[in-house]
């Protein structure tokens, strides 16, 4: 009898499910959700957000570029087009694999080239639909409480990213929500091993097809020597030390709701 106890112990032993890996831990003093990003986001559309499609063109001092964004629930692509010159060059991303065409043809690219492309669409496409991603997997906020500027309290909220998730997860980033509705108003980031700081505030707010679009007016700094860093951003550092780089427009947003 205790042969055949011996023996289903093991048995039940080598069919159990292997432990799970536990995740990783947030850094001391942050953690994964906080109140004032959750209202964030759904001031800024929910749900909504995960069953659309947007169609839109981003215009700046530097160019312009037009996305074609669909998401439904876990399956997203993302087309970006984008012109220099007489060559169009178009990115085309979802679940499996990046795309790359020129002037409708299929692009090699060596390592280097598909990591850089990569970063590419993950940028345009983070900051057009923040706050959303804030929420994003290993993506680690602080509350630094309220802040003044401009004569108005602003919730401030610092982000940090788990190393290795992205190409940009060396940067730290800084938001400011109204604390009232929990709209984004502005937004910092470093970059670059501190080589470069940029700073954003939102304007022209529209809701279309139930998101909320805005457009931005983008300060920052470059230097080659390092030291720039997102904490060091305060009303007076902004008027003092950082100046106007372009102005960000979204044009021609198109918002189709897709059926869930």
């Amino acid at each position: 009898m205790l042969a055949v106890v011996a023996a289903a112990f093991l048995l039940a032993c080598a069919d159990a499910e292997p432990a799970a890996e536990p995740g990783p831990t947030a850094p001391a003093g942050t953690t994964d959700r906080l109140e004032i990003v959750d209202r964030a986001i759904e001031h800024h559309g929910g749900d909504l957000f995960e069953h659309s499609r947007v169609r839109l063109t981003v215009a700046s001092r530097s160019g312009s570029f037009d996305v074609d964004s669909t998401t439904d629930g876990d399956r997203f692509e993302y087309v970006i087009r984008a012109s220099e010159g007489s060559d169009e060059r178009e990115y085309r991303r979802d679940n499996r694999a990046l795309e790359v065409t020129e002037g409708g043809e299929p692009m090699e690219m060596n390592g280097p080239e598909q990591v850089r492309a990569e970063s590419y669409v993950n940028q345009r496409m983070y900051f057009l639909f923040l706050p959303y991603k804030l929420n994003d997997p290993g993506t680690y906020k602080e509350d630094q409480g309220h802040e003044e500027w401009n004569g108005r309290p602003l919730h401030r909220v610092r982000v940090t990213f788990e190393p290795g998730s992205s190409d940009g997860a060396d940067s730290a980033y800084v938001y400011w929500f109204d604390p009232e509705t929990a709209r984004l108003e502005q937004f910092a980031y470093d970059y670059s091993k501190g080589t470069g700081l940029r700073f954003r505030t939102l304007r022209n707010y529209r809701r279309i097809g139930g998101l909320l679009f805005y457009d931005a007016d983008n300060y920052g700094l470059n230097t080659p020597d390092g030291g720039l860093t997102v904490d060091d951003i305060t009303p007076t550092y902004v008027a003092e030390e950082l100046p106007l780089v372009s102005r960000i427009e979204h044009r021609d947003v198109h918002v189709e709701q897709l059926a869930q």
